[in-house]
């Protein structure tokens, strides 16, 4: 007769998501604004475009937007084309110009606005608010995820009276999905300072954790 013995508990893994959130109060806000020209002359409508963009910039400074705070993110020449029969005749060119401007106080994001468009800014995407020291807050969100994740993996183990080693043997971060684009409008002289609604910020940090748990086979 062959000895019995207890076998060795084994051990199998759970794999949990853990989701962290905070929220803030911004303190920088991102405008992207645009001049747009158009010329049946390439060299014209380069002219035009850069007297504009020149007056744009000239005046934001003079409101308080510092020279740093201005960065081009784009610039494109595109030929522009009519179609009398059918065919494709050039009949001019269209130069757009878009800058990123940093203001550092929210508040003032409608004047801004007000000041480009009155100098000859005629193109904007939408507001990105944000936080100058994001850093602090994801990682405030990233321990969140990690008790999230945990708090998850226990709550399943406690259901199925599962043993659970609370240590993950397994931890990655998770990548979150940026921000959907903005698409451009078109801005009119006329148009008067809006009404700036500060966003809170929300900063989220996902992550993936594998637990350890035993269980006698």
């Amino acid at each position: 007769m062959q000895p019995w013995h207890r076998p060795a508990p084994s051990r199998a893994t759970m794999t949990v998501i853990g989701q962290g959130t905070v929220t803030a109060k911004p303190d920088t806000v991102m405008i992207a604004i645009g001049v747009r020209t158009a010329h049946q002359n390439v060299q014209e409508a380069l002219a035009d475009n850069a007297r504009r963009t020149n007056d744009v910039i000239e005046a934001l400074k003079a409101v308080g937007v510092r020279p740093e705070d201005f960065e081009t993110t784009a610039f494109s020449i595109i030929p522009t084309y009519e179609h009398p029969d059918g065919a494709a005749v050039l009949s001019g060119y269209e130069v757009e110009h878009w800058l990123n401007i940093t203001v550092r106080d929210p508040k003032t994001a409608g004047s801004i606005y007000e000041t480009a468009v009155a100098h000859g800014a005629n193109l904007a995407r939408g507001l990105e608010f944000r936080l100058a020291n994001e850093q602090t807050y994801y990682q405030q969100a990233l321990t969140l995820a990690v008790k999230n994740a945990k708090e998850k993996a226990l709550a399943i183990a406690r259901t199925l009276g599962l043993p659970l080693h609370d240590i993950p043997v397994e931890l990655k971060e998770r990548p979150t999905s940026p921000p959907a684009p903005y698409s451009p409008i078109v801005l009119s002289a006329s148009s008067s300072s809006p009404p700036v609604q500060t966003q809170d910020v929300t900063i989220t940090a996902i992550v993936e954790a594998v637990f350890a748990y035993s269980f006698i086979s």
